[in-house]
């Protein structure tokens, strides 16, 4: 895809109009982030963004829940608290601690699929290593947590509660494997038509996966049975797949934007020191794409969108090299008995409009600055 070339007028111009397009609605739509968090990637960064849209009102960020995926949960738990603590937010969003291992593939099945199929080629996140000691976790850069715990609620319960107290209201923000949403379906059925939408950024419809063997996208192929759960659960989907960020790269024009942007926060200081590497005279380690920050811009700009298709979209969960892969078709192909749901698929975005939204509420001052502070949720301590 073409390289991102906006010039600074233009540029400005626009991150102006999308300043106004993300004005705080009267009663913001409320939403629950189920991550696999990292400090400053992908997941990382949407923590950022939400922050800055829940301080001014966009958006009703009703908490972060944890599942192991990108890292061993306990590794993504403590970073998530850093998180909330150096975007001010600890107070008002808490971080829900969710599934350890996936319902069926854990680290063991990894270890058996190589046996089967044959070493990695591409991510395989915390199956990179066996899950480490709890007292040996690895320090943010900025250092652990000072004052900040996870909830007392779990996050299946959390999301069970969230959505029985504010029905047809809650958007679930899935940018992890989806364990913690399959579990919750499992245990009460009953909050599956009460959920407003699950936008997700994951799967592979018509390219290569990214995960183990290329096959599948890599939180899917994580956890396939609980995908499989939540794609055939009666819920508005609209999914993010690799056939969308694979056209939205990061670029350097994009990296610069947010690393040379003054004055620096903690947040571009961190940026800067984890991207560096890629934009350096060397060549990258691996092509760096604009992943789960895409499902964020969705949720609250859909008119980024420029290519939308209805897809029903099924996980093939065969244990064979193409476990976890997406299974699309263009027709529903069990009409009669409703076993599958149809999609809404977003194949391109519009990349400028999303550049601007994306370097803007990264480059904003951290702690973030509430327009209007919010009350404390009492639900849950």
């Amino acid at each position: 895809m073409r390289p991102l070339r906006i010039g600074v007028f233009a540029f400005f111009s626009l991150m102006g109009s999308i300043t106004c397009l993300a004005s705080p609605p009267a009663s913001p739509p409320k939403v629950i982030i189920d991550t696999d968090f990292n400090t400053i990637s992908d997941d990382g960064q949407v923590a950022v963004m939400a922050a800055q849209l829940f301080a001014q009102g966009t958006i009703d960020l009703l908490g972060f829940t944890i599942a192991s995926g990108n890292q061993w949960r306990d590794q993504e738990v403590s970073d998530c608290l850093k998180a909330v603590e150096r975007l001010g937010i600890e107070n008002r969003v808490k971080v829900y601690v969710g599934s350890q291992y996936p319902i069926l593939h854990d680290y063991k099945d990894y270890l058996y699929e190589q046996q089967l199929f044959g070493p990695p080629i591409d991510y395989v996140g915390a199956y990179s290593q066996p899950q480490p000691n709890p007292k040996k976790l690895v320090p943010p850069p900025d250092g652990f947590a000072t004052h900040t715990r996870p909830a007392k609620t779990n996050a299946v319960d959390f999301i069970i509660n969230t959505i029985h107290r504010y029905p047809h209201e809650v958007t679930i923000l899935e940018i992890a494997p989806p364990t913690n949403l399959g579990l919750a379906f499992r245990k009460d059925p009953t909050i599956i038509p009460l959920i407003k939408q699950i936008v997700t950024m994951a799967g592979q419809i018509f390219v290569p996966g990214n995960a183990y063997l290329d096959n599948a996208e890599f939180n899917w192929w994580f956890d396939p049975e609980a995908t499989q759960i939540v794609l055939r659960a009666a819920v508005p989907h609209f999914v993010i797949p690799l056939d969308c960020t694979n056209t939205i790269p990061l670029t350097k024009e994009v990296f610069e934007q947010v690393a040379q942007h003054q004055p620096q926060t903690i947040i571009t200081k961190l940026y800067t020191q984890a991207y560096a590497p890629f934009f350096g005279s060397g060549p990258p380690p691996y092509p760096l794409y604009i992943w789960d920050t895409n499902a964020l811009a969705y949720f609250v700009h859909p008119e980024f969108a420029t290519d939308t298709r209805g897809i029903w979209i099924d996980i093939h969960n065969t244990f064979d090299p193409n476990y976890g892969k997406s299974v699309p078709y263009t027709s529903d192909p069990f009409p009669t008995i409703g076993l599958l749901q149809q999609s809404q698929v977003i194949f391109a975005i519009n990349n400028a409009a999303f550049y601007a939204f994306y370097v803007d509420l990264l480059t904003r001052p951290v702690p973030v600055k509430f327009v209007h502070p919010p009350p404390m949720d009492e639900l849950d301590e």
